[in-house]
């Protein structure tokens, strides 16, 4: 009777890492936030800017940023940890290597590049200095 209880532990405990697995993965897609938002990643882009730097553009969906009861206040803590948890270990990943992280929240998926007056969005600019997440105030 034992080796059936053991049997059906290692089951549980495997079924629970293969889990674990696809969370820790998923979270990159759907990152946990301090505002509670649900987000999802659109694309991660790697871009050349005028000045010559190179980012890392971070473009997610936020659908509930379009509504009137959220604002940029009720995101702005959400842009730094998307910086620190998502973006710091994608380049860890890519082995890239970019002076900034743009983090940016639309309402709905959006073209990159292309002006839309209907869509919500707002950004965040990170510059990278010691593996940290820097924010560049404007």
């Amino acid at each position: 009777m034992f080796d059936h209880l053991n049997v059906a532990l290692k089951i549980v405990a495997i079924g629970g890492a293969l889990q674990c697995a696809t969370t820790a993965g998923a979270m990159e897609d759907s990152p946990v936030v301090p505002s509670g938002l649900q987000m999802t990643l659109q694309e991660t882009l790697y871009d050349q800017l005028q000045d010559g730097t190179k980012a890392l553009r971070l473009r997610f969906v936020a659908p509930a940023i379009g509504a009137d009861d959220v604002t940029y206040s009720t995101v702005s803590d959400d842009f730094a940890v998307i910086c620190q948890d998502v973006g710091l270990p994608k380049l860890a990943t890519d082995s890239r290597s970019v002076d900034q992280i743009i983090v940016s929240f639309s309402d709905r998926e959006t073209a990159f590049g292309v002006a839309n007056s209907d869509v919500t969005q707002y950004f965040e600019v990170f510059t990278l200095e010691n593996d940290t997440c820097i924010w560049e105030a404007f």
